[in-house]
């Protein structure tokens, strides 16, 4: 799945390494060294500096510098360089209208904006359904922020991940995921945030999801950077989603004892292959009992914030 935010842009995508593209003259590429393969990068194209250029130069320069024939995977970054959570509709005007020019493009992130340029929260969305319709070949699709954004169930026969970034979800887009029609998923990430940045998915909201019926091949959850992580935990307990997993992921919210007592309580978990719950505030008996229950799974208990802060916070928030 995609590498977790929390201020940066990606490094890293679709197991490629990122390469940036934000020049504004062609004799900016040869200085650059726009390297030959392609293939082998991750491309992020839009403005990366506060004032810098605009996304209206930058793309263009994209489409005629890059033989995006050949290219894999592309992130997109900011359109507006001074106001860099506004502009996406632009953007995905900008990209449809060049999609027959990305025959090969498997993975696609929207808004690698970092919060160096704006804030999580303030990042400006569009329906990605038109997208994914465009790109039939996408196995990977990301997106950061979700402020504005209304989202129909999503359509696609090929997607295999799918992670939305935000310091706060909204119900209504849990519940459109929860409806998607995506017969390939395998991963799923959602950071679900706080109510007071637009989240607060309840049992009602996530419950296509956790019944397992919604994604038949789903293989990683990742329900990440949640307010109530504890209440979410006793919902995955008893929820039928879980048997079919090999990866279950809470990590960058607000777990503590009685969570991980109410996952021990429950279903069996000794078929998950890895349990991730870093940044958490789960004390060091707790974690023994978690060791001792669970011995054949990779149980990433990193970050103990009980041992920084008594006061608990989710890990992408402003």
């Amino acid at each position: 799945m995609i590498q977790d935010f929390r201020y940066d842009a990606l490094t890293s995508f679709h197991g490629l390494p990122i390469f940036p593209f934000a020049y504004s003259d062609p004799s900016d590429l040869e200085l650059a060294g726009i390297p030959e393969d392609v293939q082998a990068w991750a491309w992020r194209v839009g403005s990366d500096s506060y004032g810098g250029t605009e996304g209206e130069v930058i793309w263009p320069l994209f489409l005629d510098g890059v033989d995006t024939t050949r290219v894999r995977a592309l992130t997109l970054g900011a359109w507006i360089s001074d106001v860099s959570g506004e502009g996406w509709d632009e953007y995905q005007a900008a990209l449809l209208a060049a999609a027959d020019r990305f025959p090969n493009l498997e993975a696609l992130f929207i808004s690698d904006v970092p919060s160096e340029l704006t804030e999580v929260s303030w990042i400006e969305q569009a329906d990605p359904g038109p997208l994914l319709a465009a790109f039939p070949n996408l196995v990977e699709f990301g997106l950061r922020g979700t402020s504005q954004l209304e989202m129909e169930p999503l359509v696609h026969d090929r997607l295999r991940e799918l992670t939305i970034q935000t310091g706060g979800l909204p119900p209504r887009i849990v519940r459109a995921v929860g409806r998607s029609k995506l017969p390939a998923l395998t991963g799923l990430d959602l950071y679900l945030g706080t109510e007071m940045y637009g989240g607060g998915a309840g049992a009602d909201d996530l419950a296509d999801i956790l019944s397992g019926a919604a994604f038949p091949a789903l293989r990683h959850l990742g329900l990440r950077n949640a307010e109530d992580t504890d209440a979410l935990a006793a919902l995955l307990a008893h929820a039928p989603v879980v048997a079919q997993l090999e990866s279950l992921d809470l990590a960058l919210g607000m777990l503590g004892d009685e969570g991980v007592a109410a996952l021990l309580a429950g279903q069996p978990l000794t078929h998950l292959r890895r349990l991730d719950l870093h940044h958490h505030w789960i004390g060091e008996e707790m974690i023994q009992r978690l060791w001792q229950a669970l011995p054949g799974v990779d149980v990433n208990v990193d970050e103990a914030m009980s041992q920084r802060d008594d006061d608990r916070f989710i890990a992408v928030t402003e």
